[in-house]
């Protein structure tokens, strides 16, 4: 297993929809833009998590083995880098 199953993540229509979920549930409890980015546009939450989770331990596997609980922990896990990236702060 390596990098081909991470690559297949990428484009497995089941695993977007069920990252897109849970960074949606997520973004739920948070009050800034990126999080309110993430639930006034479906599939941007999918975009800004994607190349973090998909290089985090255990995600080098098919999509049907990854628990949600492995998703969920990515996403918090990785929840600040992505903002950074995503949403970076505006420069005075």
């Amino acid at each position: 297993m390596g990098y081909a199953d991470r690559a297949a993540l990428t484009s497995d229509q089941g695993f977007i929809g069920r990252l897109n979920a849970c960074t949606a549930n997520e973004a739920i409890g948070i009050t800034s833009e990126f999080a309110d980015r993430i639930l006034a546009m479906w599939g941007y939450g999918a975009s800004a998590f994607m190349g973090l989770v998909v290089s985090s331990p255990g995600f080098d596997r098919p999509q049907e083995l990854i628990t949600d609980g492995d998703l969920l922990s990515a996403v918090q896990a990785h929840w600040a880098r992505a903002e950074s990236i995503a949403a970076p702060p505006a420069t005075p």
